[in-house]
């Protein structure tokens, strides 16, 4: 027997809101992070540079890069990370671990994939 669009809609409600949660615990991202180490994927090469930010339990967020500042509001949704800076557009990197100390991710930079640890300070 088929379903009808009745029986149907439920199910693809919940669908739809199970796949816009995060599969991190945002709470654990609230506070200041260090990186402890930056690197390209393919070449292995390490990356000097800071990139410090502060998550808040009100979606807003900064990044201090040494010589500019970014500031906005985040969320994250399955793996993802969103960021929008005020002014600017939307940006995402992948959460590969985020624990109460230690957050993981994977960025693309203009075309090549960088790995990213933090440290919560």
């Amino acid at each position: 027997r088929n379903m009808n669009i009745r029986q149907l809609f439920p199910c693809l409600m919940i669908l739809l809101l199970w796949s816009c949660n995060s599969l991190h615990d945002e709470t654990l991202l609230h506070g200041n992070w260090k990186v402890s180490e930056w690197k390209e994927v393919q070449s292995g090469k390490a990356i000097s540079q800071k990139m410090d930010f502060q998550f808040d339990a009100d979606n807003s967020y900064s990044v201090d890069y040494g010589s500019q500042k970014e500031a906005g509001s985040y969320y994250l949704s399955g793996e993802f990370l969103h960021t929008k800076e005020t002014g600017s557009i939307e940006k995402s990197v992948r959460i590969t671990k985020l624990t109460a100390d230690s957050l993981v991710f994977q960025m693309n930079r203009a075309g090549s994939l960088e790995v990213i640890t933090l440290r919560k300070s």
